[in-house]
C-alpha cells in the first residue's frame, strides 16, 4: 500500500514539473494581434525590432522568444 501511495505521488510530481515547465509565464507581455507578428517565427525577427538590451531580467540573444510571447488573441 505505501509503496503504490509513493509511485502515485511521484506519478504527479513528474506530472507537475513536466507541465509547469511547458506553461507560459504568467505575467510574460504577449505579442499584439498585428501582421509582423503574426509572420514573426524566430528570434531574429523578434530582434529586428526589440532590442536585448532594453529587455529586462536576463533575456539572452538566444533565448526563445516564443515560447513565453504569444500572440494575444482579440484585438
Amino acid at each position: 500500500m505505501p509503496r503504490l501511495l509513493y509511485l502515485l505521488v511521484l506519478i504527479a510530481l513528474l506530472t507537475l514539473l513536466a507541465a509547469c515547465t511547458r506553461r507560459m509565464a504568467p505575467f510574460a507581455p504577449h505579442r499584439t494581434n498585428s501582421d509582423f507578428h503574426r509572420t514573426a517565427q524566430t528570434n531574429q525577427a523578434c530582434l529586428g525590432c526589440h532590442e536585448i538590451k532594453k529587455i529586462s531580467r536576463g533575456h539572452g540573444a538566444s533565448d526563445d522568444c516564443l515560447r513565453c510571447h504569444r500572440i494575444l488573441q482579440g484585438e
